[in-house]
């Protein structure tokens, strides 16, 4: 019987799994670590595995892997599968943490997390499976998957119309302690949008994606 991801991450350490289900503002207020660097660990196996199925799975250049991969890998798929595995009981928020203020990048932010501790525990080969399963690659493939990401779109959009764009990034805190990001996108040096999100790749993709529509509009009329 194959292990399923939740199985791989119960079958961690305690110390890890701890680990991955806290956020930044319960480690504020206990002076202790968050999920923060095992969930930038988590990130980069989780493009890893989904990049090398992509390759050896699909014959498409470049840029159409780069888009099937952003629609596995973005906040909407890791949120849900975060609530198909019911896991946002188990994360550790700080008292002054609002429920009502759980995004769903803090869900995606927590599966990478779980991964990092996976990765750490099984390695990358006994883990692909599951994590390939439990985001429905294959069968999400062979129905056709949707790609969704505004980045590429904008980034495309602007090399079609040899524009320049830059992303500015800057780091703040909430009220709650929750680290938070404003993402700014320029084009030909003039500001066009920006975007808020509890992650870097967040905010990118939401200011992209208004940046976008802006830009549109304007070459239409």
């Amino acid at each position: 019987m194959k292990n399923t991801f939740l199985d791989l991450f119960e079958k961690c350490s305690d110390e890890l799994k701890t680990l991955a289900l806290t956020h930044s503002s319960f480690a504020h207020e206990h002076k202790t670590e968050s999920n923060e660097r095992i969930e930038f660990l988590g990130d980069s196996v989780l493009e890893t595995i989904v990049s090398d199925y992509l390759y050896k799975h699909l014959k498409k250049d470049e840029g159409k892997m780069s888009k099937i991969r952003a629609s596995f890998v973005c906040t909407e798929s890791l949120a849900e599968v975060a609530k198909k595995i019911a896991i946002e009981p188990r994360i550790r928020f700080g008292k002054s943490f609002k429920s009502a203020t759980i995004s769903d990048a803090i869900l995606a932010d927590t599966i990478e997390s779980m991964i990092g501790a996976i990765y750490l525990t099984f390695g990358l080969p006994s883990m692909s499976t599951a994590v390939l399963d439990v985001l429905q690659v294959k069968s999400k493939l062979k129905n056709g998957v949707k790609p969704n990401d505004y980045k590429t779109e904008l980034q495309e959009f602007c090399q079609a119309n040899k524009f320049k764009l830059e992303y500015k990034v800057e780091k703040y805190s909430l009220e709650n302690g929750q680290e938070n990001f404003r993402a700014s996108s320029f084009v030909n040096g003039k500001f066009v949008s920006y975007g808020n999100g509890s992650t870097k790749r967040e905010a990118e993709q939401n200011s992209a994606h208004l940046a976008l529509a802006k830009l549109k509009k304007e070459k239409d009329e």
